[in-house]
């Protein structure tokens, strides 16, 4: 479940929660309405606040469905309209009720303690396993307070992780032991658990929210996890935590903070990012004066 931008968690459950009663108080029906109008009226009601708080499911959209707009027709007999706005009514409820208690664990989700940080994959691949990171060190060089981190893995890493562990080089060798890393931390635990890890950090891993995931590619879906955490806890300081320049740069593109490792925790011969192209003119200045010597 997605909130849309610009709405909080607590605005989407009250938008959600008018919804469910609007629809309940029209099954009681009114003693001088038809059903079907009560009904109508009800979902009226409700459509504008839930197409202002929910990105995905649409829960707005799923009001709308065929039996809805034969309903809106009138395209029935008096009796037959009484007995399919009925029904409507009672499966649009039980979505409703559904959603609520989707949002409900999406509530307890983003009140899980710990700065949330959500990782890239080339700091599980080339820097040192999370467990053996002082985190609480880490923010302090960086200004950051916290008594806490809750590092969390987004599914499409683990995805990525094991794309790459296949084949010979040094990249899939460490994409090999991250993913046998993982899963000695998180196997036994309940899905979607914080597991605690040394030094005052918990790790878990999000199900993707984002239905269409064709549509963008793996850094844009870490992107999206941060996105959506730091939407539902704002006050919270959500993290990506990557030493990828662009990786970096998408992210303040979106609002989104970031933080980085100190070089004390890169592993050896890890993969670099190239430098900025002001920090090569002077190496580049400095071979060519050497190869004139």
């Amino acid at each position: 479940m997605r909130i849309k931008a610009g709405r909080t968690l607590e605005g989407a459950e009250k938008d959600l929660q008018y919804a469910i009663d609007q629809i309940t108080d029209a099954r009681s029906g009114q003693p001088h309405e038809e059903l079907w109008l009560t009904y109508l009226r009800a979902v009226g009601n409700a459509l504008p606040l839930l197409a202002q708080s929910f990105a995905e499911p649409d829960l707005a959209a799923s009001l709308l469905t065929p039996t809805y707009w034969q309903i809106f027709q009138g395209s029935a007999t008096p009796s037959n309209l009484t007995q399919a706005t009925s029904r409507e009514a009672a499966t649009q409820l039980k979505v409703l009720e559904a959603a609520k208690q989707e949002l409900g664990k999406v509530k307890a989700l983003a009140a899980r303690p710990g700065l949330p940080v959500v990782v890239d994959t080339n700091i599980l691949v080339w820097w040192a396993q999370p467990g053996d990171i002082d985190w609480r060190g880490v923010l302090a060089e960086q200004g950051i307070e916290a008594a806490a981190v809750r590092l969390v893995v987004p599914i499409v890493v683990i995805d990525e992780l094991d794309r790459q562990k296949y084949g010979d080089g040094v990249l899939a060798q460490r994409a090999a032991k991250a993913i046998r890393y993982l899963d000695r931390r998180l196997t036994g635990s309940d899905p979607g658990a914080a597991v605690p890890l040394a030094k005052s950090a918990t790790l878990e891993v999000a199900i993707d929210s984002v239905r269409d995931r064709a549509a963008m590619d793996a850094d844009w879906r870490i992107l999206m996890c941060a996105a959506d955490l730091d939407q539902l806890h704002p006050e919270a300081g959500t993290r990506v935590l990557t030493n990828d320049t662009n990786m970096r740069l998408r992210a303040l593109h979106l609002g989104l903070k970031t933080l980085a490792l100190p070089e004390k925790y890169r592993k050896p011969h890890a993969v670099l990012s190239a430098p900025p192209e002001d920090e090569q003119q002077p190496q580049l200045a400095q071979l060519s004066d050497q190869g004139a010597n």
